[in-house]
């Protein structure tokens, strides 16, 4: 039965760094220009399973844990094919037979405590700040020749959110090959909108997102997803390279003038009030949402950071009450932004909150 998972008393608040910003491209019209926020104000526009962010580690190769400087301690450890040195036995070649091909290694022994930290850095603030994620996965980093691949497949117990972060010259490759691809939403929910009169072909099932430089590839992890087998490439250089991971505890957090217990006070009717208004909830997915608390203790705004909450289609059989697909997450989305919205804080001389909350329907 799907159930939402939230306690504040049980789970704990993080106090996290300040937010940096982010630009980001999505394939869903529901992601906007100004960082990824969805006002809740606006129409829903469905859920958000897939993010991609250009440009993503900023810098120069002199800045340490810049792309550049990822990519360029990657090219000096391979640059004399002859030289035997730790840094190129580290590699695992990880081969199981029909599902994944690939050679990988610790991002955290490979490359330098300054890199490494300036890279999770950066992943961990885009997790707190977009999707309302508190921690990351260690970051692997493999690269794809000859062969390589991963066939469809679903990493729903590392994290509600998987990323890629590619360090690939996709503009100067000469093989094929490479793309990460992902099942398209509608494709797990085929039959409801099949059409007899209309052929499909791969494109229609799959989306294929190219590893271009210093892209990161964000996506719902229940979305089955792979590699595109490579072809036509022997030299590691000239391969697919990519960070990948997970960002993970979607666990509420906070930073400003409130402390604690204070947020805890505030928060625990409103999330009272709409686990009540929401029982059972027919959905299954993560909504993270941000509240804006001024000074005063009044919630002044309310944001949903990611969204990929779908209906559950045993809970609309089950529960009575469930409305059609739309519908009830429209009815959902207005239920968060009425309680949570009406949620009172203590004034706070220190200043506004920022509250994170995650709520992840199960």
């Amino acid at each position: 039965q799907a159930r939402m998972i939230f306690s504040p008393l049980a789970t704990g608040f993080a106090v996290r760094s300040p937010p940096a910003a982010f630009a980001h491209m999505s394939f869903h019209a529901a992601i906007d220009a100004r960082g990824g926020a969805v006002r809740m104000q606006a129409s829903d526009g469905g859920p958000v399973h897939v993010r991609v962010v250009d440009g993503f580690l900023e810098g120069s190769a002199d800045d340490e844990g810049s792309a550049l400087d990822l990519r360029s301690t990657f090219d000096e450890r391979f640059a004399e094919p002859r030289q035997a040195h730790a840094d190129r036995f580290c590699w695992d070649y990880w081969h199981v037979p029909g599902q994944y091909t690939l050679h990988r290694t610790q991002a955290a022994s490979y490359f330098s405590e300054e890199q490494f930290a300036a890279l999770t850095s950066a992943l961990t603030e885009f997790g707190q700040q977009e999707l309302g994620c508190r921690e990351i996965s260690p970051p692997w980093l493999s690269f794809y020749v000859d062969g390589c691949e991963q066939v469809l497949h679903a990493d729903v117990p590392q994290g509600p959110f998987a990323y890629v972060l590619s360090l690939t010259p996709w503009e100067e490759r000469t093989w094929r090959g490479g793309e990460t691809t992902l099942l398209r939403p509608d494709v797990l929910d085929y039959w409801r909108g099949f059409d007899s009169s209309r052929g499909l072909e791969v494109g229609d099932l799959l989306m294929e997102v190219e590893p271009e430089f210093n892209r990161l590839l964000c996506f719902d992890a229940r979305v089955p997803h792979g590699v595109r087998r490579v072809d036509g490439v022997r030299d590691p250089r000239a391969a697919r390279l990519v960070l990948h991971g997970w960002f993970t505890e979607p666990v509420p957090h906070f930073e400003g003038g409130l402390d604690e217990a204070a947020v805890e006070e505030g928060l625990a009717p409103a999330v009272t009030a709409l686990m009540e208004a929401i029982s059972p909830p027919c959905v299954v997915g993560l909504l993270a949402v941000r509240l804006e608390v001024s000074a005063e203790g009044k919630v002044t705004e309310t944001i949903v950071l990611s969204d990929t909450l779908v209906v559950d289609p045993s809970q609309q059989e089950e529960a009575e009450q469930c409305r059609d697909g739309d519908d009830e997450r429209a009815a959902l989305l207005a239920e968060v932004e009425e309680k949570l919205g009406a949620a009172t804080f203590a004034p706070c001389a220190a200043g506004p909150t920022t509250v994170t909350l995650p709520l992840i329907f199960d």
